[in-house]
């Protein structure tokens, strides 16, 4: 009896330890399998954050509305206009977006119906639908922007009839006749198909104008695209309906565009355009777990970002840059009439640059395009170099209608320099920084020339500016124009390190080393110039507003993106002390950088706080963002979509670019449970990160010619990544080096 008590207790401790030996070895392969699949690369999955779903429109429809595009055609759903990238109309200051009337801005009805609408933007697929339905008709209107052929925008209208003789009613939005173009010809074929030449009449700068570059024409639109008719009767039963409209600067371009739509299905057509959405996903995206609000942000500011750039070079026509609105807005004086800034640079650049480096690519290609404008602006004021223009279009030179800005915003030119130094350390693509030498040696030239010699302080001043906070002007050494006129005469140096000894940039650098930056020794913080003083209530700035009051992020610029050295106490108190003077009424992307400077301090909850302010400028329901509160100011303002983005994988995500290297120390965002970043690029490599509250998973998707270490800080360790093999580690501060650079001391 004793024996038998015994093995049955033996057997059973036995099978008790088997069962937990295989639950064990389930847990671990399940684990191991969550590892490989969490930034596995994979096609990209639909979810709730991209489908944007409503049963009515925005109030102020112009405005508010959705928009699609491809990077060459940009067009606000129902509205009455087209642009394109790179057509513009008017002179200098009055150059804006060329308008085009729409050809296919549907408002369907059906004669003597009531029916129920549904709208849907759909992100992932890059396609906004309509449903209208009862109990005897459905209507599915569908539009988009082809993204695979960039010259054509499509527009579908699927009807399910349940009974004979309904008469749908199709109205297109076509608006006024265009004041921007002088029609050259206008025909129609038999079979429905209008063909127009239209040209823009007026030149951004006469060849002639002394001052001037040469590069300004007026431009050649060629349209083929279908005639819809007025009504059209139903038959009971499914019918589909297609109408084509293709758009180049060609004639050729858009009759073959034309024709090769016109051969395919709609089905193909479509399927064409979500492979080619589907793609761009792949390879570049942010997902966020646990806050569907925060991640639907993200991924529609990804959308209107990625909708207004080009996937690839058009040989016959180049990408002209990012407006704030956008490529589909951009119409006469309004949204910054279609005009590049610094915001291009300085906002939308860096989170591009991040997940999609060729599209980060064509943003810079137009400064080096546009040089000759830029030479010529700095003649124009007495300069040396490259001075860029604050406002550009089509020709390169300056179309900025307000005076001050032309001649006293000279940081846009240090902007431009950052970017590059932001995109050589993230490519290593060498042959574009030695192609746009040019560009960066142009720029240390005009800050060599900007500069004056203080001899009393033995440094350098810039005199009579106007800094990021345009209230402002002129003032003597913007705390950050001077800071990024240093990090411009350095870029030379290490850009081409070949001539690093050269008298010229010698020059430059013993320049950068003595560059003034205003510094309060007492308060600890730096004055935005010579004379600020945050609690002056009595002064007037040249805007007219209390002079302690800033329009937007300027000094807290320093600790990020510019990362200026600086001991906590003085990042702490920048961020505190301007916070208190920045004006309510300031532009979207403000709060992002303020966001970004305290989670950097690891002050959460103020970070939180200051990211939930950014959050105040999305417009539902498609996650438009207006460059004011309340939906006012420039829409739809991508700048803000740049900062809110940055805040997100700067903030957040801990990223900083270093000379040698990618650190990064993220934290969740709020009320998330999760945070991946999907095909983030780094010297010719390709990586995902899944943030969760206690670890970081880091996974290399595609490999370089070099291998890549994990540096941890806190223990020390240095992990080899493996193509394809996640690395996990504790949540905290961590860098991503290459081999070739790995000698480098952390």
């Amino acid at each position: 009896m004793g024996k038998q008590y015994y093995f049955r207790k033996r057997l059973q401790l036995l099978l008790l330890f088997g069962t937990l030996l295989a639950v064990f070895l389930l847990l671990r392969v399940t684990w191991l399998t969550q590892m490989e699949e969490c930034c596995k690369p994979s096609s990209f999955s639909f979810k709730n954050a991209t489908v944007f779903k409503s049963n009515c429109l925005p109030d102020d429809l112009q405005r508010h509305m959705a928009t699609i595009g491809n990077g060459f055609i940009g067009h606000v759903v129902y509205g009455d206009t087209i642009f394109l990238n790179g057509v513009y109309n008017g002179v200098e200051g009055h150059s804006h977006r060329a308008r085009i009337p729409a050809t296919c801005a549907l408002q369907l009805t059906a004669k003597d119906m009531v029916l129920s609408p549904n709208y849907m933007l759909d992100v992932g697929n890059g396609v906004f639908t309509e449903t209208q339905e009862n109990e005897y008709l459905k209507l599915t209107y569908t539009v988009f922007a082809h993204r695979e052929y960039s010259k054509l925008l499509i527009c579908n209208v699927q009807a399910e009839a349940f009974k004979h003789d309904i008469v749908l009613q199709t109205r297109n939005n076509k608006g006024k006749d265009t004041e921007d173009f002088d029609v050259i010809s206008s025909s129609m074929f038999d079979k429905g198909i209008h063909h127009i030449h239209i040209r823009t009449k007026e030149q951004e700068i006469a060849h002639t104008s002394p001052g001037h570059s040469t590069r300004s024409s007026l431009t050649d639109v060629y349209m083929y695209y279908d005639d819809i008719p007025p009504t059209i009767q139903l038959k009971k039963g499914v019918q589909m309906f297609t109408w084509i409209t293709s758009i180049y600067v060609n004639d050729n371009g858009a009759k073959k565009a034309y024709e090769i739509a016109k051969k395919t299905s709609f089905t193909d057509l479509l399927d064409s355009h979500t492979s080619a959405w589907h793609r761009i996903w792949s390879t570049g995206a942010i997902e966020i777990d646990g806050n569907l609000q925060l991640s639907q942000a993200v991924y529609g500011s990804l959308y209107y970002l990625y909708s207004s750039l080009p996937v690839q070079n058009d040989p016959n026509w180049q990408f002209y840059g990012l407006s704030p609105g956008g490529l589909a807005h951009g119409r006469h004086h309004e949204d910054y009439q279609g005009h590049v800034f610094w915001d291009q640079e300085t906002w939308m650049f860096p989170p591009i640059l991040l997940l999609q480096p060729d599209m980060a690519k064509h943003q810079l290609n137009i400064r080096v395009e546009h040089l000759e404008g830029a030479f010529q602006k700095a003649q124009n004021f007495s300069y040396r170099g490259a001075m860029y223009p604050w406002e550009s279009a089509f020709s390169g030179d300056e179309v900025c209608p307000w005076y001050p800005a032309t001649e006293l915003e000279n940081h846009v030119t240090g902007d431009i320099a950052f970017a590059f130094w932001q995109y050589m350390h993230m490519t290593d693509d060498q042959d574009f920084i030695d192609l746009a030498q040019p560009v960066i040696e142009g720029i240390a030239q005009f800050w060599e020339s900007r500069v004056t010699y203080n001899n009393s302080k033995a440094l350098y001043d810039i005199n009579a500016v106007m800094g990021p906070d345009e209230w402002h002007f002129p003032v003597n050494n913007s705390c950050y124009t001077n800071f990024i006129a240093k990090i411009s005469l350095l870029l030379p140096s290490i850009a081409f390190p070949s001539k690093a000894d050269t008298p010229e940039i010698n020059k430059w650098m013993d320049i950068a080393s003595k560059m003034y930056i205003p510094f309060d020794e007492q308060k600890k913080y730096h004055p935005e110039y010579d004379g600020y003083d945050p609690e002056d209530n009595q002064t007037l700035s040249a805007e007219g507003t209390p002079n302690r009051l800033v329009k937007q992020a300027d000094v807290v610029l320093l600790g990020f993106p510019l990362m200026l050295d600086m001991p906590d106490e003085v990042r702490k108190n920048d961020l505190a002390i301007y916070e208190k003077v920045t004006s309510e009424r300031g532009p979207a992307m403000t709060w992002a950088m303020f966001a970004v400077g305290w989670l950097e301090l690891e002050e959460y909850e103020k970070a939180a706080e200051l990211f939930q302010r950014n959050m105040q400028y999305v417009v539902e329901p498609f996650k438009v963002w207006s460059e004011n509160k309340h939906g006012e100011g420039a829409v739809n303002f991508i700048t803000g979509m740049g900062g809110f983005l940055q805040a997100i994988l700067f903030g957040y995500g801990g990223i900083r670019i270093k000379v040698d290297r990618l650190d990064l120390n993220p934290v969740l965002p709020p009320d998330s449970s999760k945070l991946i970043i999907k095909h983030l690029d780094y010297k010719g490599g390709s990586f995902s990160f899944k943030i969760e509250e206690d670890t970081v998973v880091v996974q290399q998707l595609e490999a370089a010619v070099h291998d890549f270490i994990l540096h941890v800080y806190s223990s020390g360790t240095n992990y080899t990544l493996q193509l394809n093999k996640p690395q996990m580690f504790p949540r905290g501060k961590a860098a991503l080096l290459s081999t070739l650079i790995y000698s480098a001391k952390l």
